[in-house]
């Protein structure tokens, strides 16, 4: 027997390539092509609806993806990743325009509702905790992370989550013990070595400004130096380039700006 190809399944696989490939825009097309076919499976049609969603808010469509998450939460209420990507559509944390408290409210609600179908979501409660930071309501959005963080130690989106709401909240003790009990836990973790430089950089910079009694302070600085002719070379037509520390006590002119030694003829 020779088996039947699904056009359908063989559309949203192919839409599932590109996404995990990162193209987003070519994976678009085979998917809408797939909503367009008729009599679609519920399942396979809230999954695609899922994708382009996700995809839709990576690119910054907001309003497109809120759009395509109603559709797949009609098939699908009690979805939680659908609740989860509702709210982070509704919240717009990295759109140009900020929510308003009532996108806000709804994006809460929308992350409680994935909650409650899943406890264990993590990103959803991350998500709540900040937006509870964002809103001004300080110790409820800490009292999640913290909650969040306990139930998932290994993650390293939770910690930061937390670690963040601490230092706003000025709890300045318990951050520092976070950091240092985490230490070793994240000790491989590219993302914890950097946050650590960052934190080393600002110590550093704190100290410099104390001992330097909050004076500005002049230091040389390196610049690709206008092209000089050399001996070799013709005065008109420098050709060599070099890297040069000038001190800021005498640097020197550009070449650009000397004056020429040419007189016009009269």
């Amino acid at each position: 027997m020779v088996p039947i190809l699904s056009l359908a399944e063989h559309l949203l696989a192919r839409g599932r390539r590109l996404r995990s490939a990162g193209f987003f825009h070519e994976a678009q097309k085979p998917l809408e092509r797939m909503l367009s076919l008729p009599e679609q499976n519920n399942s396979l049609s809230a999954e695609t609806l899922g994708m382009l969603a996700e995809m839709s808010l990576r690119r910054g469509k907001y309003k497109r993806a809120v759009r395509q998450l109603e559709s797949a939460l009609g098939i699908f209420p009690t979805c939680p990743q659908f609740l989860y990507l509702m709210g982070r559509a509704l919240e717009r944390s990295k759109a140009r325009i900020a929510a308003t408290q009532a996108e806000m409210e709804q994006a809460a609600a929308n992350y409680l509702a994935c909650l409650e179908n899943d406890p264990n979501h993590i990103e959803a409660r991350t998500a709540l905790g900040r937006l509870r930071l964002r809103q001004g309501l300080v110790e409820e959005g800490v009292s999640i992370l913290r909650h969040g963080f306990q139930a998932n130690p290994d993650r390293y989106v939770s910690f930061l989550a937390l670690y963040r709401g601490l230092r706003l909240a000025r709890a300045f003790a318990e951050a520092k013990k976070l950091l240092n009990e985490v230490r070793f836990r994240f000790a491989g973790d590219l993302r914890f070595g950097m946050l650590l430089g960052r934190l080393d950089f600002d110590r550093s910079v704190r100290q410099q400004r104390r001992q330097a009694n909050e004076k500005a302070r002049v230091l040389p600085f390196l610049r690709i130096a206008d092209p000089v002719p050399q001996p070799d070379q013709s005065p008109s037509r420098p050709t060599r380039m070099f890297i040069r520390l000038d001190p800021p006590a005498n640097p020197s002119i550009p070449f650009a700006l000397r004056k020429s030694t040419k007189r016009k003829s009269s």
